[in-house]
């Protein structure tokens, strides 16, 4: 009986980590989740904020369908499409996204529309 209780109680306590472990991105060798400018910090406004996912990027209510990574040492460069919520592909815009790897939770980010700035993990 006292093993049988031991085991449950060490389960228990493993369990919550496994909860909370996030996996890497299978686009880039960074975890998913949010991410946010290094000086504003995960407070900062709702735009500035760069989602990781498994297999794409988002920002606030955008998705961004990556079509093509090029990898060139600890950067790669994304061809993505940016499609907002409720439309279609075909509303998309394209995009170059460069992404400088520091470590698996933090990146440079630059695209057509912003310059390099360091993102750091918030989930």
């Amino acid at each position: 009986m006292m093993k049988i209780v031991s085991t449950i109680i060490i389960v228990g306590l493993l369990l919550p980590g496994v909860a909370w472990a996030q996996s890497p991105s299978s686009i880039l060798p960074l975890l998913t989740g949010a991410y946010a400018p290094a000086e504003g910090g995960c407070e900062a406004a709702a735009a500035a904020f760069i989602y990781v996912e498994d297999k794409g990027l988002g920002a606030n209510k955008t998705a961004g369908k990556v079509l093509a990574v090029k990898q060139e040492g600890n950067s790669f460069v994304l061809d993505v499409l940016w499609i907002e919520a409720g439309s279609d592909e075909s509303d998309g815009d394209r995009d170059t996204v460069k992404i400088d790897v520091k470590d698996d939770r933090s990146f440079y980010f630059t695209n057509t529309a912003s310059k390099r700035t360091l993102m750091r993990w918030c989930s």
